[in-house]
């Protein structure tokens, strides 16, 4: 009895002492590739200024870049901590940096008048863009996916419920992923320039929609402020209603439940749009988990003297 406990202890030890050495190596890759991912992150902002200082960009164009530009240099410096909220926002920038100059257009057409609605859509939607700077922003996109996997391996690997720690990482991924899926399009509304705008603002005017400069303007606001509340965690359940209630109201404003569900459907049923806005609306319920800046922001010392228990509650998952 008393060597069958001697066992056993000495296989935890031996157990935990393979998990710190899983747990090290794992952090040196990531250490390893955090600074790859910074090289790669000053190489995309460098060809960017280049491009802003060689090119006849707008200064509305111009200005949405260089504060983007500026955010991706502070989160590729961040991640070297190796914060998860620090890779997120890096993510983050690095999908608005990409996006924004894969579907510049130095030289628009001079005439969008007989163009439908559709068109119009394409126009702004599909580029051209500076060539090979989307290569460049996938490059970048697969490294912070990568050093986000090594991180969740790192922490499971640590834990004491691994398949606990997996879990609220695969949480984190999708809300990151659901945030993602609005940079295409507050991009194309509200930080591309006046000539998207017009468009966007034409294209709004065809469907019907009063006020369609004003609406253009609210909609990508709606959208920039559901990227960055959803892919950080930050004000997790108030940004995810807004959210999902958004995605709903642009499903209804846009005809699509009229169209039909399948979104293959000519000009999109509603499959799309409702999908996206249910798996928002989990995180209305669930908050921004583990790996959030609301966890760091709202249990912090200085949240706890100000704000009442109650709102700490749900502002904190």
């Amino acid at each position: 009895m008393l060597f069958a406990q001697k066992d056993e202890i000495v296989s935890s030890h031996q157990s935990k002492g393979d998990s710190g050495t899983g747990t090290m190596s794992i952090d040196n890759s990531a250490r390893w590739l955090s600074r790859v991912t910074l090289a790669v992150a000053i190489t995309m902002i460098g060809w960017g200024l280049t491009v802003i200082l060689t090119q006849p960009v707008t200064a509305w164009f111009a200005t949405s870049s260089v504060v983007w530009m500026a955010l991706l240099l502070i989160s590729a410096i961040w991640q070297l901590r190796g914060s998860f909220t620090a890779i997120t926002a890096l993510a983050l920038a690095t999908a608005v940096v990409s996006r924004l100059f894969s579907i510049l257009r130095l030289n628009p057409p001079a005439s969008i008048a007989d163009l439908k609605p559709d068109d119009l859509d394409l126009l702004v939607a599909t580029g051209p863009g500076v060539p090979g700077f989307a290569i460049l922003g996938w490059f970048l996109g697969a490294l912070v996916f990568v050093q986000f996997i090594l991180r969740a391996a790192s922490v499971a690997a640590s834990s004491d419920s691994p398949k606990l720690s997996l879990n609220e990482s695969a949480l984190t991924f999708i809300r990151v992923y659901v945030g993602l899926m609005f940079v295409p399009h507050f991009g194309s509304h509200i930080l591309g320039g006046p000539f998207q705008f017009k468009i966007y603002t034409l294209y709004f005017e065809s469907l019907g929609i009063h006020m369609p400069a004003i609406q253009v303007a609210l909609a990508g606001s709606i959208e920039l402020i559901s990227a960055v509340g959803l892919t950080l965690g930050l004000f997790t359940r108030p940004v995810a209603l807004l959210g999902s209630v958004y995605l709903l109201m642009s499903m209804l404003l846009g005809g699509h439940f009229q169209i039909g569900y399948v979104w293959a459907l000519p000009e999109g049923g509603y499959e799309f749009g409702v999908f996206w806005a249910a798996m928002i609306a989990v995180f209305a319920v669930l908050g921004g988990g583990r790996d959030s800046a609301d966890r760091e922001l709202w249990r912090s010392e200085p949240a706890r003297r100000i704000l009442p228990k109650v709102v700490r509650d749900v502002l904190a998952s």
